[in-house]
């Protein structure tokens, strides 16, 4: 037969105390820590931090603190990490770092001790927190699918028209959804600054396209300008009158051979010399038909171009103006003539 005995109480006191000794020894795995911890390295890393951050050496001095922290985590560590962060200016984390620290504290040894390291986290935090930026994020519709984001990290919708601080400075804010146009809405944070961040999407069929921009339209003739067309005729009506001149010149010459050879008047030619007028008297009036043919065109054409150009002129600065073309021929010479107001 088995009979139950009761434990001692005595006993039972000594099994409590061994398991707090216990505990206490091992404290990582309690917590459920799995690193192992080496506090003499980690004392090491963490004077040879403190003496680079005297030094002003921030970013070698920080990244001993961190290597400490990993080997045997301490308030008074995370505490210089903190103000690390405080440093370079990631006022958020620091912000974090303290609080932890306050958790942390409660392991450290000693109650002198615990009350200085408590004393600087608390400080470290009333210094930091008005210094915050604190944001509001709302989005007016909250179609299916809604993603937001800050600075490319993603935030859960619960985080939707809470106050977050944030380090100041330039921050992006997203938000999108299947069927909705993407929105990008950058903002810059003051110190101590509090701002509400609005974001409102818009249907995908309702954004209109921006339509291609128009062709520029061809520059219009500037109104006044002479037309080609006459100086081309102008051109050439100079060119039949020159010709026309040649003409003239070439009948005078005629002319002029038959009074040589057959003086008087009416013209009479010796019948005793071998010149006979009949050439000449053929080029006389084929130069002479030629001449005010040529000459007649010659004034058309610089008629039209007088036109043409007076026309044009008019329209850009208007003024009464008459033109006239006057061939004429004389005894000795022949041309044109321009009569008119200019």
């Amino acid at each position: 037969m088995n009979i139950e005995r009761p434990i001692p109480a005595s006993l039972q006191r000594a099994f409590a105390v061994s398991a707090l000794v216990i505990v206490s020894a091992c404290p990582g795995r309690a917590f459920g820590q799995d690193n192992p911890r080496d506090p003499a390295a980690a004392e090491a890393l963490y004077l040879s931090g403190r003496k680079l951050v005297n030094d002003g050496n921030w970013a070698e001095g920080c990244a001993k603190f961190d290597a400490s922290m990993e080997l045997n985590p301490a308030a008074s560590t995370l505490i210089n990490i903190a103000k690390c962060h405080e440093h370079e200016g990631k006022l958020t984390q620091a912000v974090v770092d303290y609080r932890r620290a306050l958790q942390l504290n409660q392991d450290t040894l000693g109650e002198e001790r615990k009350k200085q390291l408590e004393q600087v986290a608390k400080e470290g935090i009333a210094a930091i927190e008005p210094r915050l930026a604190r944001v509001e994020l709302v989005v007016g519709a909250r179609p299916e699918g809604l993603e937001v984001a800050r600075d490319g990290i993603r935030l859960p919708l619960a985080a939707l028209g809470e106050t977050i601080p944030l380090d100041p400075g330039k921050h992006m804010f997203e938000a999108s959804a299947p069927g909705f146009e993407k929105i990008e809405k950058p903002v810059e944070l003051a110190e101590g600054q509090k701002v509400t961040v609005e974001l409102s999407l818009v249907p995908a069929a309702a954004v209109a396209k921006k339509p291609p921009p128009p062709d520029k339209p061809k520059p219009a003739p500037a109104s006044g300008g002479v037309p080609v067309w006459a100086y081309v005729a102008g051109g050439l009506g100079l060119a039949a009158v020159g010709a026309g001149v040649y003409f003239r010149f070439d009948q005078m010459d005629a002319e002029e051979t038959i009074r040589v050879n057959c003086p008087g008047t009416p013209s009479v030619c010796d019948p005793t010399k071998e010149y006979r007028p009949d050439a000449d008297n053929a080029r006389k009036d084929r130069s002479f038909y030629l001449f005010v043919g040529l000459t007649a065109a010659g004034a058309a054409g610089i008629g039209a171009a007088v036109f043409g150009i007076v026309r044009g002129l008019s329209q850009k600065k208007p003024q009464a103006q008459s033109v006239h073309v006057v061939p004429y021929v004389g005894r000795g010479d022949g041309g044109l003539m321009l009569q008119g107001a200019f």
